[in-house]
């Protein structure tokens, strides 16, 4: 695996970790509107700049010793 697809393995496992914790904050929310008749602002979707820093952390621990 070349290094440029190692990084964009790490982007893409970035991704998908915040696409996780979006759908289960946003389903959290949606469960308590539903329950409480609030109007509990939802998430927004994770932007690339907020992924990249995630891609970032990620990497930073794969390449600590």
């Amino acid at each position: 695996m070349t290094p440029y697809e190692l990084r964009f393995e790490i982007f893409k496992q970035a991704q998908s970790l915040a696409d996780q914790e979006f759908h289960v904050t946003w389903q959290s929310v949606d469960r308590k509107n539903e329950m409480y008749k609030d109007s509990i602002e939802y998430p927004v979707y994770p932007s690339y700049e907020q992924i990249e820093k995630l891609a970032e952390k990620i990497n930073a621990f794969v390449s600590s010793k």
